[in-house]
């Protein structure tokens, strides 16, 4: 059964879940709830949707997931799991984003108001394209990112794997940052980023391994 025939539930009940649901109410989805693995949450309530439980409440017959957790190293974990269980995975779009035709979003990918996908772009599985990101032409962004509130990518730019960009980071045209480096809020990527680093500032500079 495809995803989109599936009542959703949102996987994750912090802060960044509420973003998500919203997200995926103002698409006209179905959201049934939420789970989450800290049972301190359970029975609580995320923008009026029920905690419904863990992930063992989840049935692949039954149920769609949306990714709702910050942690890119945990969202992609959780996102296998959900996986080999059978799980269908969702992409979710604010209906106020814009995607271009020609662009790539993978399984899992959420992208939020005011976000633009230009032309060509490929984005890779569970994503978070925050609110009023640009991801410009031809850029490639690895699995597992996340492109926080007004970052942007220039034309042919990547972000690797699990990478993170702070609020307002910027990455010039064909500038790559590589797998799970963190980039500072308001930084300006001028030169390539190696991985697994912290870099900061403008221009951004490698200042610590993460």
């Amino acid at each position: 059964m495809s995803d989109a025939a599936l009542p959703v539930v949102v996987y994750g009940a912090g802060g960044h879940a509420k973003v998500v649901c919203d997200v995926l109410l103002c698409a006209g989805r179905v959201v049934l709830g939420l789970i989450d693995d800290d049972v301190k949450r359970h029975g609580t309530t995320v923008l009026g949707l029920p905690v419904l439980g863990a992930s063992s409440w989840l049935d692949p017959a039954k149920h769609a997931v949306a990714l709702a957790i910050g942690d890119n190293a945990v969202r992609g974990k959780v996102y296998e799991a959900c996986v080999a269980r059978g799980l269908a995975i969702v992409t979710a779009v604010h209906p106020r984003a814009v995607v271009a035709r020609s662009a790539t979003l993978g399984a899992g990918t959420v992208v939020m108001a005011l976000a633009v996908v230009n032309p060509d772009a490929v984005v890779g599985r569970g994503v978070i394209v925050n609110s009023a990101a640009v991801v410009e032409h031809d850029v490639l962004v690895g699995d597992f990112a996340h492109l926080s509130p007004n970052a942007a990518m220039g034309g042919a730019a990547r972000l690797g794997a699990r990478a993170h960009l702070g609020i307002g980071a910027s990455v010039l045209p064909g500038v790559t940052v590589g797998d799970d480096a963190i980039v500072g809020g308001g930084a300006v990527v001028a030169r390539d980023v190696p991985s697994s680093v912290v870099a900061y500032g403008v221009p951004a500079r490698a200042r610590r391994d993460r």
